[in-house]
């Protein structure tokens, strides 16, 4: 019976994909195209206008998740496995001149990625103090008199990195801000819910996507196109399954280049519609990835929801909860919330990329809700959300988008919740 008076509320509440496509991601990669790197891609450094709030309305209160800022690679095997690959086509000779030229910057630059591997970079770190200023500068409301501010993040370096760069910007904005930060197991909960270290670990299982089939791009030729084979190696007698390795693990690397500092040593080894053909394949893998796992953002939508509601209620003095994580909850996040129709799998794979765009989950990715109050007594707490600074639509009564209030907020959320802890699947 849950069920079913589940699917009628979506039913409902359906129209709210359309508002939510993206008619503009194309244009949006081309003029972008660092953008088809996705969950690769380096934050962007424009800003977007705010929709002035209700007559009558301020903002009091931000709940924000942001990933951690660019990084080197996350594991080291990258950086050994394009070394030995490297090193062993230049000792049989298999290597064409922009091979040899791209094993020399590679091994030049080895020390450095080593050394440096899952670490922030200083464009990392520069990234969270920007999108500290945005935030301060789009809601002075919130933070001019000073306050209260908590932040969190994972057990990882480059998350408390993040966040220290994050708060110092905050600071140096406003000397009045109390600001504590902490990398804990107590609040891991709210940033990585099954880690180990999680004392009340949250760990589920990927449900099965329910629509099967690949956007129509996957037939066109850029698919099967292997451009740093065919640039690197002049060895015809590559079987596909090698190339295909080769390709994959060069193409890993390359859209890495831009977050460490050391982009176009690779070349630009694709062509407008490539990129967005190519983009537009790697995006729909990601969709089915964080929406088969978006039950695992579970806790960390509890912990928005308990917070919140102790700064609605008067029990916390708090005026900002920062969290900082990782692009595998970023994700999930994005999709448990519905941001822009997400929730709701489109049945025809070619609109995947309208509800879904991987280069959300980028480097120094992040969704805040800003929380809005009315000084005339009685008056509806109201919410917006952000992600990545811009404004987008929520599975809500819509009547006052792109803000929504808090008690269809808190109901939806809050049963979306509970129905995961209790069922099989959540649509």
């Amino acid at each position: 019976m849950r069920k079913k008076v589940f699917l009628i509320v979506l039913l409902l509440f359906s129209f709210l994909l359309v508002r939510g496509q993206r008619a503009d991601v194309r244009e949006e990669v081309f003029a972008n195209p660092l953008r088809s790197y996705g969950n690769d891609f380096p934050y962007p450094a424009e800003t977007y206008r705010q929709t002035p709030s209700p007559k009558g309305y301020r903002p009091f209160y931000i709940s924000h998740y942001g990933r951690h800022g660019s990084r080197y690679y996350w594991e080291s095997s990258l950086y050994r496995r394009i070394d030995s690959l490297l090193t062993e086509a230049h000792a049989k000779g298999i290597l064409t001149e922009a091979g040899e030229a791209f094993y020399r910057q590679f091994s030049s630059i080895l020390p450095e990625l080593t050394v440096r591997v899952t670490e922030l970079t200083p464009l990392g770190y520069e990234q969270h103090e920007r999108i500290a200023k945005t935030m301060y500068d789009s809601f002075p409301g919130i933070f001019k008199k000073g306050g209260h501010v908590e932040a969190f993040s994972s057990l990882e370096g480059r998350c408390i990195v993040s966040m220290a760069a994050f708060c110092q910007s905050l600071a140096g904005l406003n000397g009045k801000l109390d600001i504590f930060q902490r990398a804990s197991r107590e609040t891991l909960g709210a940033v990585v819910p099954d880690s180990k270290d999680n004392p009340r670990r949250w760990t589920c299982d990927p449900e099965p996507f329910p629509v099967s089939g690949e956007p129509s791009v996957s037939a066109s030729p850029a698919a099967e196109k292997m451009p740093f084979v065919e640039m690197y190696f002049k060895d015809a007698s590559l079987d596909n399954r090698e190339a295909r390795t080769i390709q994959s693990t060069l193409g890993t690397f390359y859209t890495s280049l831009p977050s460490i500092g050391h982009e176009g040593i690779m070349g630009e080894p694709y062509s407008p519609d490539e990129i967005f053909s190519r983009w537009e394949l790697s995006n729909a893998g990601s969709y089915r990835h964080y929406w088969s796992r978006r039950k695992i953002a579970v806790p960390i939508v509890e912990d928005i929801l308990d917070r919140a509601e102790a700064v609605i209620s008067g029990r916390s003095s708090e005026i900002a909860d920062l969290r900082f994580g990782h692009d595998s909850y970023l994700g999930p996040l994005n999709i448990l919330l519905g941001l822009d129709g997400s929730l709701t799998v489109p049945a025809d794979p070619d609109g995947f990329k309208y509800v879904y765009q991987n280069y959300n989950t980028c480097m120094a990715g992040n969704i805040q809700l800003v929380f809005y109050k009315s000084r005339k007594p009685g008056s509806e707490i109201l919410v917006k959300a952000l992600l990545c600074g811009r404004e987008v639509t929520l599975p809500l009564p819509g009547d006052l988008h792109p803000y929504y209030r808090w008690s269809d907020f808190r109901k939806f959320y809050r049963d979306l919740c509970d129905r995961a802890r209790t069922m099989d699947t959540i649509h």
